[in-house]
């Protein structure tokens, strides 16, 4: 499989800060070297830089809509060929950008409908008036979904927000308890972390229902689905979860369905990661998937 990688090293505190070495840390590893090794091909790895005169606008939640604008139109560049594309995200306001851009490939005419495969501890599926915390990190599954932020999303280039059924969860074993309620609510069907660990007929039961319905299926990994005793260089980790490996048998399922075009991985702290044991988790669950882009 041919591949395109986009790095994304903006979050609402700016550029490079705390998350934002992540991508470039994953760079310089050798996951590439072994993702070739498989018998993929990295045919360019790009990395988001905004003009000055946006990166010298103010307001972090406004920062992350100016870097999803442009998150989405390299994505959108990359996209031109049917390449796959592996974005590595600052944290998980990336979606917006990778949703954006993956909506409207630059060869279309009209947005193409995309399916998310939201894996994380987290749901991220708050708005300003449902979270008890205001962090934005906690609502871009909302604001893609059209729940709230209008210009935040319509920045990052989603024109059409995702309906219900284009949204599938997994993990989320931690919850607040207004927004499991909303989820409930919206019928977002939920693949367990017992479902992932297991591999059960669960996960090709979700993944079926995406590829009746969307054009192209488009997976997010927040690494605090890991477990922080394995991977203790997430953004938010929460207690429990999965290993690397576990999560790389996972996506090895998910990614052998032909729609499936996109992956991005959010919230490495690099600075955290002095041992690089989460590093090596990375590594496993990538690696996992991309197994099967070799014989798509």
């Amino acid at each position: 499989m041919k591949m395109n990688v986009v790095c994304l090293p903006y979050n609402v505190e700016g550029k490079g800060i705390r998350g934002g070495a992540g991508p470039q840390s994953i760079v310089n590893s050798n996951l590439f070297e072994e993702i070739q090794k498989q018998g993929n091909e990295i045919k360019s790895i790009k990395t988001v830089q905004m003009p000055k005169e946006d990166e010298e606008q103010y307001g972090g939640w406004n920062r992350v809509g100016l870097s999803g604008k442009h998150l989405a139109h390299a994505v959108s560049a990359l996209r031109g060929d049917d390449d796959f594309i592996l974005g590595l995200l600052a944290d998980c306001n990336g979606v917006l950008g990778m949703l954006g851009g993956l909506q409207n490939p630059k060869k279309a005419t009209e947005p193409i409908r995309v399916g998310l495969v939201w894996i994380d501890a987290h749901g991220d599926y708050n708005t300003p008036e449902t979270s008890p915390s205001g962090m934005l990190g906690g609502m871009p599954v909302a604001i893609a979904a059209g729940k709230a932020l209008h210009r935040l999303r319509q920045q990052s280039d989603i024109k059409i927000p995702l309906q219900s059924p284009d949204i599938k969860m997994a993990g989320m074993r931690d919850l607040d308890r207004i927004e499991e309620k909303a989820i409930k609510a919206d019928g977002l069907e939920v693949i367990r972390e017992k479902d992932l660990v297991e591999c059960s007929d669960r996960i090709n039961q979700i993944m079926d229902k995406l590829s009746a319905r969307e054009d192209i299926i488009y997976i997010h990994i927040d690494l605090d689905i890991l477990d922080p005793a394995v991977a203790p260089a997430a953004g938010l980790p929460s207690p429990n979860g999965l290993t690397g490996e576990q999560l790389g048998d996972a996506l090895q399922i998910m990614m052998s369905y032909p729609k499936v075009a996109a992956l991005a991985i959010a919230s490495y702290r690099a600075e955290d990661d002095k041992e690089e044991k989460t590093m090596e988790e990375i590594k496993k669950a990538v690696l996992g998937g991309t197994k099967s882009l070799v014989a798509r």
